[in-house]
């Protein structure tokens, strides 16, 4: 099974270790943006379908980031 040690040990003789650690470091984050963009429009869509919330976008941006 591969893990994370194991995907900067493929890059970094391919790329070097400065540019290996710096796509690395970019992918971890565009992964974490990722995630909190699915997180928050499922949220928004049980709030506003199921639960039938339907909160100013203001407020809803101000929970969301705080």
């Amino acid at each position: 099974m591969a893990d994370i040690q194991d995907a900067y040990e493929l890059l970094s003789p391919t790329l070097g270790t400065a540019a290996a650690s710096t796509l690395f470091g970019v992918a971890l984050l565009a992964s974490g943006q990722n995630s909190t963009i699915t997180g928050t429009l499922a949220g928004q869509i049980v709030m506003e379908g199921l639960v039938r919330i339907r909160p100013a976008p203001w407020l809803r941006r101000l929970v969301t980031r705080g």
